[in-house]
């Protein structure tokens, strides 16, 4: 080929004028949420309010922030990826109808995930089957208004990957034993204690993935660019779009 023609063409390319026969990447898929707040001894509002804000920086989904279970029953629940959960309620009366509670569960059995933030863990305690969700059970919390440091066990899952030791403003909830199916991500520990406990961790319920994390009691704890991509990336795993 004359070479000046091959310097043409090499300019071209260079310059984007001619593709180079590769498609870009196709962008990642939107991702359909609901958070779930509500209840008692927590600022939920602020949570809700930097969670649909943040979260959407670190990936893409939309977020619709309810209050109830009356989510379950419009048409198209069924579509739902991922569950965010960051409520507190002694009991399921005003809140969850049996059918409702039936369904939540079919919904998670049949692979829609959940990731349930802090006080979700402590709803619902005399509700037998969705503490299934979770694997341990809520045994008692230690002081409210204090900083837990967060250590990663394993950085390598999709949950935790990319991301750092940090500090959380949060009670420090304690459980009963972890049992075998559940995969422990991280432990944390009130600042100057040597006591961890587990505090983020994953299972399975039927085909569908669930993420526990038990810190962040504080509305400053949402502000921390740690949390937020550790809820961003709980989402993306829980709905199945990162192995």
């Amino acid at each position: 080929m004359n070479r000046r023609i091959l310097s043409c063409l090499i300019a071209l390319f260079v310059l984007g004028l001619i593709p180079l026969g590769t498609s870009a990447a196709p962008p990642e898929k939107k991702l359909k949420a609901v958070l779930w707040v509500g209840g008692f001894a927590h600022d939920f509002d602020a949570f809700a309010k930097i969670v649909a804000e943040t979260v959407p920086k670190h990936l893409p989904i939309e977020i619709e922030v309810v209050r109830d279970g009356s989510f379950l029953d419009r048409p198209g629940a069924e579509r739902l990826d991922v569950i965010l959960m960051n409520h507190c309620h002694k009991s399921t009366k005003g809140v969850l109808s049996e059918s409702q509670k039936e369904k939540l569960l079919k919904l998670v059995r049949g692979g829609t995930g959940v990731v349930a933030m802090h006080a979700s863990y402590y709803s619902f305690l005399k509700w037998d089957e969705v503490r299934k969700l979770y694997g341990p059970r809520f045994t008692k919390h230690g002081k409210v208004d204090v900083y837990v440091n967060v250590r990663l066990l394993d950085k390598d899952h999709p949950v935790t990957k990319g991301l750092t030791d940090f500090e959380s403003h949060s009670e420090l909830y304690q459980s009963t034993p972890l049992p075998d199916d559940c995969h422990l991500l991280a432990v944390a520990k009130e600042k100057g204690t040597e006591k961890e406990y587990p505090s983020v961790w994953t299972r399975n319920y039927g085909k569908g993935r669930v993420v526990t994390i038990l810190i962040a009691h504080w509305p400053d704890a949402y502000r921390v660019e740690q949390f937020q991509k550790l809820i961003a990336n709980s989402a993306r795993w829980a709905a199945q779009e990162s192995d």
